[in-house]
């Protein structure tokens, strides 16, 4: 391509058989209303040319994902006429593919916050579904300024859709479809709502969603993100559910906005999801699953509800494929936990919040390296945080935080206390600090991670009026200390 710009056309000539298991991407659901097909990676794909590296060449090797360029996207799909084609994007022509019917309930939805039913499950399969007799028809689907697209064909699925509310004012369409065994309070009749209610949370706290449609699809996908759609495990219920929807519809702000490489640092979209899924967790519904136990107790997203961290080999910044499998979960915990730190912890609230808004408006629709994440929350937060990323992102180092000896000033408690503490691992953090007088008086003393800039040891000056009956460290066990028998002090120890 000349240097000043240029325009190059490439035809190519491909197929492939759609496994029936897809390497949980793709596949074929077999239902007793029809098969479910879920088409990813689907066509030749150019490789990223960045600022960085240049030509980005890795192959992808199914456990760190994708790295993809941004892209319009104009597609066809040309399916026997009995069946209902889903595409990432917005749909071209509708009058050929879908009845008035369907049109006229598609308009009510873009008009109400209420779930409305394009096809129900007593429909499906009935001639008045499809606007014509003849054997194929052609869908045409466009999406701009994306990294991808996917799309989902059956003649055998429940499909219903809403409007999601946008903080500009604009308004997009999430629906669902699935297929009628999926069909309960507790099950996928709630899909829609749990997907408009995530693009609602996450467009208002991170980035404004920039697409006109979101598509989830009830498939034996157990959950898998692109852009403008995702499948998921038609048989979830409850919460799983709730979670798988928020955690895929999720991954459409990273990385299919925010376009990090996931086939190098497989953290900095997995974990960076997960984080904001716990957030839309705590403010979904009043937090009707914010501490449910088939979420806390699942797997690699247990981290966010231990004090203490797992024996980990390899740091976070390893690659995907390098990454000792059975710890691969840690890109989804660890970071997320390492955030939740970071804002309730190290920088508070609001100034975490303004940064990781920053670092996702300063780099939508581009390609951030992690040091480039580094430097914008640091930026924006106002603080130097480099001794956090270093730790948490490069090494497998470990918390240890002791309160060591508690003794009075000229043996007076009325004059003060000395409380020494010790940092025993490699690992730095803040320091929390309750203390309880024999008179019934506690207080909180926060001390910042700078104390052990000159050592392991520190010593606090605490002003006392009567004798110290108890010193705990970490009393809310937000810290991930990995030996909390040495965080309590006792009068009598």
């Amino acid at each position: 391509m000349l240097p000043k710009g240029d325009k190059i056309s490439i035809q190519m000539n491909y197929s492939f058989r759609i496994p029936a298991d897809g390497s949980d991407r793709m596949g074929r659901l077999y239902t007793k209303k029809g098969v479910v097909y879920t088409i990813a990676q689907w066509y030749p794909r150019m490789c990223v040319y960045d600022d960085v590296e240049g030509w980005n060449t890795l192959p992808y090797m199914g456990l760190g994902e994708f790295y993809c360029d941004y892209g319009n996207y104009d597609y066809y799909i040309t399916a026997p006429s009995e069946m209902i084609v889903y595409g990432s994007g917005d749909l071209q022509n509708p009058t050929e593919v879908l009845t008035n019917e369907q049109i006229k309930r598609l308009s009510a939805a873009a008009a109400t916050d209420q779930k409305v039913t394009i096809v129900d499950a007593g429909e499906i399969g009935k001639p008045s579904t499809r606007p014509t007799k003849q054997p194929m028809l052609t869908w045409h689907f466009t999406m701009k300024n994306t990294r991808d697209v996917a799309w989902a064909a059956s003649k055998g699925l429940v499909w219903d859709a809403a409007r999601v509310n946008l903080p500009s004012g604009k308004h997009a369409m999430p629906m669902s479809a699935y297929p009628p065994e999926s069909i309960g309070d507790t099950a996928w009749s709630r899909a829609t709502e749990y997907l408009k209610n995530s693009m609602e949370i996450y467009s208002k706290n991170f980035y404004e969603y920039p697409w006109g449609t979101a598509v989830n699809i009830g498939s034996n996908i157990t959950g898998m993100e692109y852009p403008g759609m995702i499948f998921n495990d038609w048989k979830e219920t409850n919460a799983p559910l709730w979670f798988v929807i928020t955690h895929e519809i999720g991954h459409n702000w990273y990385p299919m906005i925010v376009g990090s490489n996931e086939r190098k640092y497989m953290w900095q979209d997995e974990g960076f999801n997960s984080y904001i899924n716990y957030y839309a967790n705590d403010i979904f519904n009043h937090g009707e699953y914010a501490n449910d136990p088939a979420l806390f107790n699942k797997n690699h997203f247990a981290w966010l509800d231990q004090s203490t961290l797992p024996d980990l080999r390899d740091p976070l910044i390893t690659v995907s494929e390098a990454m000792d499998y059975a710890q691969h979960y840690q890109y989804y915990s660890k970071t997320a936990f390492g955030l939740k730190l970071l804002r309730d912890v190290v920088v508070g609230k609001d100034r975490f919040d303004y940064a990781f808004r920053k670092y996702t408006e300063a780099w939508a629709f581009k390609h951030p390296t992690p040091y480039d994440f580094f430097h914008c929350i640091n930026s924006a937060a106002g603080e130097d945080l480099n001794w956090f990323w270093k730790q948490w992102f490069f090494t497998v180092w470990t918390l240890d935080q002791a309160v060591t000896e508690v003794k009075y000033v000229d043996n007076d408690p009325a004059k003060g206390a000395y409380i020494t503490i010790e940092n025993k691992n490699k690992m730095i953090m803040p320091v929390i600090l309750k203390i309880v007088q024999s008179n019934g008086q506690s207080e909180i003393i926060r001390l910042p991670v700078e104390i052990w800039q000159r050592g392991a040891v520190w010593t606090l000056k605490y002003s006392s009026t009567t004798k110290i009956n108890e010193v705990v460290l970490d009393p809310n066990h937000v810290l991930p200390d990995v030996n909390r028998r040495n965080n309590v002090w006792n009068m009598g120890k």
